[in-house]
């Protein structure tokens, strides 16, 4: 009989070191975790130039710890998504040149040398790359708990999207506009990868709830959760803020397709998130996946869409979002060209500034609650 797999959760209060050392310890220990590899790349989530205190990037405090924890040489990289900032202006504003210089630990640039793969997801086979050196070097993957409007959670499974090399990441959202499509790329790209992962620790310290990755509402939980098998990770995060497997698309593709692995949960006492919202895009999914449906308000459900909307009177003209819009749907004066918009959300995940709010389609107006 096959051992079922093991999920621990650990209070950790707040990002005070010593704290965040005594939960990665503890967890460590129910794990039974031993790392022998020399060289490890830690994979955190670093979507924008953010500081640590707006909470859209994995704490640079969990890094640190790890830098001293882990054995042999340890690396610390991600891939923003397309940005035309130079990576080292993320590393100074998330925190992590700061780690780098107190600790072992290297940033490095995972946008460089790369290896090409094709993978098929939703009926059509995609040729994409992953960064070489996360392929040559175990991947100690460190997601940040937030919501997220195409994939309504990204912890594990999703932080692994960040080894695909910057622009390549928007160029597939152009080749998988619909939601349901993505996730299941998602998926597919996770089974490519799951290999290279020894282990996933989940920074839900403070999280993000409402219309994340980048502009949500902040709130406090005050836990570490961790486990070697993110799908398993990815499942107890959905129940602990109150979802079921088919509310979160990517966990109800893989059930369906791969079956959900058993697993049991150690440590502290779990609790599940007091008032959790969901990204606005919850409900469309829901109303997508109804089989009792009849034809007409399936075509009609598949319309119902969340769009992005830029606030000039908060824009800064920074350009994060022409530059990264795979459909060039954005005009250099910052205007959306609906027709051309593919609602990848790509543009509202990496402005700095919440200057980009996402609001519902016309039809979504007067069928969502």
């Amino acid at each position: 009989m096959s051992m079922k797999e093991k999920v621990a959760i650990v209070k950790c209060q707040n990002y005070k070191k010593a704290n965040v050392k005594n939960a990665i310890n503890r967890i460590f220990d129910l794990l039974d975790c031993k790392f022998s590899w020399q060289d490890i790349l830690i994979k955190p989530n670093m979507l924008s130039a953010r500081i640590p205190d707006d909470g859209v990037t994995t704490h640079p405090v969990i890094l640190e710890v790890l830098s001293e924890i882990l054995p042999g040489k340890v690396y610390i990289g991600d891939s923003p998504p397309g940005s035309q900032r130079e990576i080292e202006q993320y590393w100074e504003k998330c925190g992590y040149a700061e780690i780098a210089s107190k600790t072992k630990a290297e940033l490095v640039k995972i946008e460089g040398k790369s290896k090409m793969f094709n993978l098929k997801a939703a009926n059509r086979t995609v040729s994409f790359p992953v960064s070489e050196f996360a392929l040559t070097h175990p991947v100690f993957n460190v997601p940040k708990f937030k919501t997220h409007n195409i994939t309504i959670l990204t912890l594990c499974m999703k932080n692994l999207y960040g080894l695909i090399p910057g622009f390549s990441k928007g160029l597939l959202h152009a080749q998988f506009p619909e939601p349901e499509f993505f996730n299941q790329f998602i998926v597919e790209m996770y089974n490519l990868l799951k290999d290279r992962v020894i282990f996933n620790l989940v920074d839900a310290v403070e999280i993000m709830d409402g219309n994340g990755p980048a502009s949500g509402r902040k709130k406090h939980y005050g836990y570490l959760i961790a486990g070697k098998n993110a799908v398993c990770v990815d499942a107890f995060c959905a129940g602990i803020a109150g979802l079921t497997l088919q509310m979160v698309p990517f966990l109800k593709i893989y059930s369906a397709k791969y079956r959900m692995p058993d697993f049991v949960v150690v440590g502290d006492e779990p609790e599940i998130i007091h008032d959790f919202k969901s990204p606005s895009s919850s409900t469309i999914f829901k109303i997508q996946g109804k089989p009792v449906l009849s034809n007409m308000l399936r075509f009609t459900a598949r319309r119902l869409k969340i769009i992005p909307v830029i606030q000039h009177n908060h824009c800064k003209k920074c350009m994060e979002c022409f530059n990264i819009c795979p459909a060039k749907a954005i005009s250099k004066d910052l205007k959306i060209d609906r027709k051309k918009c593919i609602n990848c959300l790509c543009c509202f995940e990496v402005c700095p500034h919440k200057a980009i709010k996402v609001r519902k389609s016309f039809l979504a107006k007067f069928i969502l609650p």
